[in-house]
């Protein structure tokens, strides 16, 4: 991960114009992160996770792929951003695709932790065990949709991890300057999600902390917050350079994981030639990938088209929409026949919202008699909060 940085910033003159940001700096609780998820688990990371993706088993050059907009990009064909992943293979962690506007990956991760739970209490398929993790940077925790996620976490108990990195800034704001507080006491104001604050440069205790979380969030199916301290070591993005506005640039590079885990090493029995030879190889194949990635074929127009909708056996309107001598009936029971056609054909769907539970129905009653005939785990009413809905 931090070859990947380095070549970015020689290379400057190739990747300027596709906007990036790497994990430099944060490469301890990343990687201790990513190595122990599993293939059953759910991860949403944030763009400047690239050592994460690289402990969770993608290749330099797959990850470079993304950086060049390359058609072979496995995300995304060449569409995102770089660090805005999306993968369905079979022996990695699935991560959903997400908005890259920062912070909104709070609320379909907690989504997809409700779907874990939810799939464990009606007996659907899936591993036991399974988790969520949520990752973002402490600056995206006072946006209100981060708030409104840890809401139904707290209240509904979902098997998830919120991991925030804080590296102390907002671009060029700081923390002092946006927040009254770090994540982990925020956290705190929301009984049910258990905060825990570490420093995110000791590879050892990240890989600890996070083995005893993941123990617990797959035994005791519970949500927890990981504040992680790191220092950011390189610019905010491409575009945003660090040599602009950046103060205490020599304070953070006295807190480099980089650093610490080669004393870690040192003091473990690896020699000093073992590490040097680990990094020779290691900016080698960084060297290799980033030119195959550079040299890789661009998409092409008729790419536009590729993966723009998923599958479907529908492919025109069957039925009569107007049948003879039908009776007319008002909107709304129309609504509440085809959900509830839809809740007894599909098992995996829920209805939930303001105002749907039991006690109600609906405030204009489409939502009737469906919690009696469904239950409660499948209609449920929710708080305020339109964006988690």
């Amino acid at each position: 991960a931090k070859s990947i940085t380095e070549i970015y910033d020689e290379k400057f003159r190739l990747v300027s114009k596709y906007v990036h940001a790497t994990s430099r700096g944060h490469e301890a609780i990343q990687i201790a992160l990513g190595m122990q998820l599993t293939p059953k688990d759910y991860v949403a990371p944030y763009y400047r996770d690239d050592a994460m993706l690289l402990a969770l088993g993608m290749r330099t050059e797959e990850i470079m792929l993304q950086v060049f907009a390359k058609k072979d990009d496995p995300f995304s064909g060449g569409r995102a951003y770089y660090c805005h992943p999306s993968l369905k293979d079979d022996d990695k962690p699935k991560i959903p695709h997400q908005s890259s506007a920062t912070g909104m990956q709070a609320i379909p991760a907690t989504g997809v932790a409700m779907g874990i739970q939810y799939r464990e209490i009606e007996r659907l398929p899936q591993e036991n065990g399974a988790l969520m993790v949520c990752s973002f940077g402490d600056a995206s925790v006072t946006e209100g949709e981060v708030a409104e996620a840890f809401q139904m976490a707290a209240l509904k108990q979902f098997p998830i991890l919120y991991l925030v990195q804080d590296n102390g800034w907002d671009i060029s704001a700081t923390a002092e300057e946006t927040r009254a507080m770090n994540a982990c006491e925020y956290a705190k104001g929301f009984p049910g999600i258990e905060a825990i604050s570490i420093d995110g440069t000791d590879f050892e205790t990240c890989y600890h902390t996070v083995q005893k979380i993941f123990d617990t969030i797959r035994t005791e199916r519970r949500p927890f917050l990981l504040h992680a301290k790191v220092p950011l070591l390189n610019h905010h993005t491409s575009g945003v350079r660090k040599e602009w506005y950046r103060h205490d640039l020599e304070l953070h590079q006295m807190n480099d994981p980089y650093d610490k885990l080669k004393t870690y090493l040192l003091e473990n029995a690896i020699t000093v030639s073992e590490i040097e030879d680990i990094v020779i190889n290691a900016k080698s194949k960084v060297e290799i990938d980033f030119h195959k990635a550079h040299e890789s074929a661009d998409p092409e127009p008729k790419d536009l088209f590729t993966h723009d909708f998923a599958p479907t056996p529908i492919l025109e309107e069957q039925g009569t929409r107007e049948p003879i001598d039908g009776e007319e009936i008002v909107m709304v029971d129309c609504a509440l026949a085809a959900i509830n056609e839809i809740m007894q054909e599909h098992p995996e769907s829920l209805l939930y919202g303001q105002d749907v539970g039991r006690r109600l129905g609906g405030v204009f009653r489409e939502a009737a008699t469906l919690a009696e005939k469904f239950g409660d785990h499948r209609v449920f009413n929710t708080a305020i909060q339109e964006a988690f809905i």
